[in-house]
């Protein structure tokens, strides 16, 4: 009875679009508007009488509106896709007396530099050049899917990090001012005013259990420079008998994270040495960790080898 309530409850997969007609259609339109203008450019207007030459000016407007309504993307359409399609037809009308004279000139010129089929000449490059047209649109059709993925991946990101934000802890806010204050002969690091600005709206983000807290600052906020380094002042403290440090990340100008680590290796039983990252993490979020200002020293980085 379990196995056949299961499979009942089981939703049906849903149905696909069949790639193959996809492909199909993708090929058949830059296929059908080549042959098109590959059979435009091989008619001689000064061979036809009024009603085929009629005919094929009419053609000729038709081909040149259908192919830019069709490549043209609505949202780059001066008024809309058919409009302009319309318009463009006209105007190809309109111009046939001109179009037709340059059209005479460049068989002439061909036929006397010893090109046996100048119809058949224009009628490649015709087709060629709509190819060309079809595949250009085809590749920024995909180029605008990629970018419109990559922007629905970070909207995703922002999302979860509106989700996850919560107050920064008043212990971080605290230790981080102190890495950025100014030096005791007032000397102040490039970027810190930048920093210390940034700090009263800037929000705690991600896991809130582990020994670093992840920043989050505003888009908005004035940059430091440089925007991306490692904080070039750092904190350190000594919890339970063991020597951690505190170091801040800055990543665009912004306030990224802030972290602890070790500065040595642990100590456990028999005087064995190990790596103490697990414990470090396993004992509390890092604002448990953190000694008041007063008692974190700090260490600046200085040009002496």
């Amino acid at each position: 009875m379990t196995s056949a309530s299961s499979s009942s409850a089981a939703p049906e997969p849903s149905a696909a679009p069949p790639r193959s007609a996809v492909s199909v259609r993708s090929v058949l339109r830059p296929a059908v508007a080549a042959a098109v203008v590959g059979g435009l450019s091989l008619v001689e207007p000064r061979r036809q009488g009024p009603w085929g030459r009629a005919a094929y000016r009419l053609g000729t407007a038709a081909a040149s509106g259908l192919l830019v309504a069709d490549t043209t993307r609505e949202e780059e359409a001066l008024l809309s896709r058919g409009v302009d399609g319309v318009l463009v037809g006209a105007a190809t009308l309109g111009l046939m007396d001109l179009a037709e004279h340059l059209d005479a000139r460049v068989i002439d010129a061909l036929g006397r530099g010893g090109v046996g089929r100048p119809r058949w000449v224009l009628a490649a490059l015709g087709a060629a050049g709509t190819l060309v047209v079809y595949g250009l649109e085809a590749r920024s059709a995909r180029r605008r899917g990629e970018l419109e993925a990559d922007g629905g991946a970070g909207a995703d990101s922002w999302a979860e990090d509106l989700a996850s934000q919560r107050d920064l802890p008043d212990a971080v806010r605290a230790a981080v001012a102190h890495l950025l204050a100014p030096s005791a002969d007032g000397t102040d690091l490039p970027g810190a005013a930048a920093l210390r600005a940034q700090l009263p709206s800037t929000r705690a983000h991600g896991p809130a259990d582990e020994a670093e807290v992840w920043l989050l600052v505003p888009e908005t906020a004035q940059r430091a420079v440089p925007r991306h380094q490692t904080w070039p002042v750092r904190g350190a403290f000594v919890h339970e008998g063991r020597r951690l440090l505190i170091e801040l990340q800055i990543d665009d100008g912004l306030l990224s994270m802030l972290s602890l680590i070790p500065a040595g290796p642990a100590i456990g039983h028999g005087g064995i040495e190990h790596d103490g990252e697990h414990d470090l993490v396993s004992s509390g979020p890092l604002e448990a960790l953190l000694p008041e200002p007063a008692g974190i020293e700090i260490l600046r980085e200085t040009e002496a080898p």
